[in-house]
Parts: structure tokens; C-alpha cells; sequence
């Protein structure tokens, strides 16, 4: 398994806005495209308004067509635009797991 870790910086006090967009039109539309939610947190110490995500891929291919099948959903589009519009920064990480890792 491969991960990608998103930081997103959230516009201030736009968080619980950014919240039912995720819950409601991001996440079922990316579902369709075939992307996997693993994990998802919300700071509470140091960096405020931060939501991290992390995506789970099973190699690098799988993670290309699942880009492809985003770029070509006019649905995942128009979701991943409301959610930006609630976004001030965004950071992305590809992550693999150590041995010790619980998560392979």
C-alpha cells in the first residue's frame, strides 16, 4: 500500500462549511472515482483550521487511474471545486509504511 497524506489549511472559520462539503459532496464523489478515505483528522494544538486526510492506494498505478477517473468526473469536479474554495493551503505527501507500521 501506498498513502497520500493532504494537509489543508482551511480558510478561517470556514471548518464546519468545509466539513459538510466534505461529508456530503466530496467524499461520495470521490468514492465513485474509486479513492479511499483511510484516516482523517482535525488539528487541536499548534496549526489551527487544519484537516490532514489520508488517502489509500495500493501502488502507484491504481493511484493514476484514480487521478484519470477524477479528471474526467465533471460530478468529482464540481465537488472538488466547492471544496477548494474552502481551502487557504494545501500540502500533499506520498507516504509508504515501514516494517513496523501497523498499516502495510
Amino acid at each position: 500500500m501506498i498513502y497520500i497524506e493532504a494537509s489543508l489549511r482551511v480558510v478561517p472559520g470556514k471548518m464546519n462549511e468545509l466539513m459538510e462539503v466534505f461529508e456530503k459532496e466530496f467524499l461520495p464523489e470521490g468514492k465513485k472515482v474509486g479513492m479511499n478515505l483511510v484516516a482523517q483528522w482535525r488539528t487541536n494544538v499548534g496549526t489551527l483550521d487544519e484537516v490532514v486526510d489520508l488517502w489509500g492506494y495500493d501502488d502507484l498505478a491504481q493511484m493514476q487511474r484514480v487521478q484519470e477517473a477524477r479528471a474526467k468526473s465533471p460530478e468529482f469536479l464540481k465537488a472538488a471545486g466547492h471544496l477548494r474554495a474552502l481551502i487557504a493551503y494545501e500540502e500533499t505527501r506520498l507516504m509508504t509504511p515501514t516494517s513496523l507500521s501497523a498499516m502495510k
